[in-house]
């Protein structure tokens, strides 16, 4: 890009705190690491011992509050920073986690700087887990804040995921996919054990809190014997969908506003976000999209850019968050260069259509998947049609199809649709008309339509995690939809992520071809070129 430290007027940090990289990498990535930090052990009266003994350190100064956890100083934090930019200290900032997951989801929003009440929720950052505050225009005024240490929701709900087998921090979703599967009695059963050990203290302030001392993982395990895995999926669930909606309707309470944002990864339950739009209070919602803390950078941006503003004098005005396609994009001479060097017409047919928007129409109609790399790649964890693996809705074979080809997802997780703006109405009962431009909402599906999207709803309680496209937002996307809707009626597509199971989304048009080769993929089409397996 050309940037010189010059060029550099602020440096907004997310977060008063910043773990070392190695521990980091360690908690994801090593298994034993991760049995150990969450407790997952028998925990006999020496080992309850050495743990109070390290929190007790960790409260004084004197120890990580893990072992191997290692937080960098300040001073060090801020010379990582200004040694790789050459910048002086005094452009440098450090930002509160949860006021950026504020800044995002308020500053983000559609509302043009009307007055809202601003949730944030996660699993833990700087302390807390959870805060409400009140907003207008470039105002953002913290009301109460809910500590991590006594428990969060997030803690709570990665802590079930780990017990059902899965990865705490990545698998939650698998979770929430599993949970309508449960037979009700079981997760009724589940829900109420769940919640015997962890609730909401309503305060106030209100607090999430593990309601018994002693190993958290320990107590989870002996209040869930003899329990089925899928209804205790379904009673965590409940026990999460339960607690968010009242601190939610307390937060109302409390400080008002029929306008609601929220941020925080706890809000990527996408499920528990569907029963807080139902609220007959709520007039206008805005979810962050893919508001984990890799939305806090773009929070701090906001923060920093008005307190710019209000150095220099100058009003403070911010813009909407708007389309989410903001990663790199494709150059026509590039991918047609690569398509060369890599001889790909010995090995497949690569055609250049002169219409591929109608071209991917006809293919989801006669083979039924496409990929579709174009344009900008999306921010955040769910693709939007530019980075994204299309298929008819309508045939619900195309699920174990695509999972044979590519995702290899588990047996009981849902596809999503895309659904164009105007026919919405159609397939979603979505009576307040919210907007859900990045997937952060379930709907519940239209009877008299949903066979015309079966394979883009949960086939166990009818809902649809929809992407509800604006034209002006994605107009190549748009139109390959409305020729999809041409040929068979249907104004929707399956949409879901192009990438192999594990591994991330794909970027260039190098990782689409490199996807495309090792999965069973037909079709791929590349900004203006079609490439299929002949």
């Amino acid at each position: 890009m050309g940037l010189r430290a010059s060029d550099i007027e602020l440096v907004a940090l997310a977060g008063t705190r910043a773990f070392a990289r190695d521990w980091m990498n360690r908690l994801v990535t090593d298994d034993a690491y991760i049995r150990s930090y969450y407790g997952v052990s028998l925990d006999g009266p020496t080992r309850g011992l050495e743990r109070r003994a390290r929190k007790l350190g960790a409260k004084l100064g004197l120890s990580a509050s893990a072992a191997g956890k290692h937080a960098l100083s300040g001073a060090e934090r801020l010379r990582l920073v200004t040694d790789h930019l050459g910048i002086g200290r005094e452009r440098v900032v450090s930002l509160d986690h949860h006021t950026c997951h504020a800044a995002a989801a308020y500053f983000g929003a559609p509302f043009s700087g009307a007055p809202a009440l601003v949730l944030t929720n996660d699993n833990s950052g700087d302390g807390l887990c959870a805060t409400a505050s009140t907003a207008h225009d470039a105002t953002l005024e913290r009301r109460e804040a809910a500590p991590s240490a006594p428990g969060s929701l997030g803690s709570f709900y990665s802590i079930v995921t780990l017990l059902l087998g899965m990865k705490p921090g990545e698998h939650e979703y698998k979770v929430m996919g599993l949970a309508p599967y449960a037979a009700a009695r079981g997760a009724e059963r589940a829900a109420a054990a769940l919640g015997a050990v962890f609730a909401l203290d309503p305060g106030p302030p209100s607090r999430f809190a593990w309601m018994r001392r002693g190993a958290r993982y320990r107590q989870l395990l002996d209040t869930t014997l003899g329990l089925r895995f899928d209804a205790i999926a379904g009673g965590a669930q409940s026990v999460l969908e339960d607690a968010l909606l009242r601190w939610t309707r307390l937060m109302h309470e409390r400080y008002g506003g029929d306008r609601l944002a929220l941020g925080g990864g706890v809000f990527m339950n996408v499920k528990a976000n569907m029963l807080i739009a139902e609220e007959p209070w709520l007039r206008e919602l805005f979810v962050f999209p893919s508001c984990g803390d890799e939305s806090n950078a773009i929070g701090a941006a906001y923060l920093g850019h008005a307190l710019l503003c209000e150095r220099a004098g100058l009003p403070v005005k911010l813009r909407p968050f708007g389309p989410a396609y903001l990663g790199p994009g494709l150059e026509s001479a590039d991918v047609e260069r690569l398509i060369r060097q890599r001889d790909l017409a010995t090995r497949y047919r690569v055609s250049e259509p002169t219409a591929i928007e109608e071209t991917i129409a006809e293919l989801l109609v006669s083979d039924g998947v496409v990929a579709r790399v174009a344009g900008r790649m999306e921010f955040g964890a769910r693709a939007l049609g530019n980075r994204s693996i299309l298929a008819n809705p309508g045939d619900h074979r195309v699920v174990p199809l695509i999972n044979r080809m590519i995702k290899n997802r588990d047996f009981w997780m849902p596809f999503a649709p895309t659904i164009l703006a105007e026919r919405q109405h159609e397939y979603l009962i979505n009576p307040k008309g919210f907007a859900s431009p990045y997937m952060m909402l379930a709907f519940e599906t239209n009877p008299k339509r949903r066979d015309d999207i079966v394979a883009a709803v949960h086939p166990h309680d009818g809902t649809a995690r929809a992407h509800i496209l604006e034209e002006s937002w994605n107009p190549g996307y748009h139109r390959v939809i409305r020729e999809f809707e041409r040929r068979t009626g249907i104004g929707a597509v399956l949409n879901t992520s192009y990438n192999l199971h594990g591994e991330p989304l794909v970027n260039s048009a190098e990782d689409a071809i490199d996807t495309f080769e090792r999965s069973g993929l037909p079709h791929l089409a590349l900004d203006r070129w079609l490439i299929s397996k002949k």
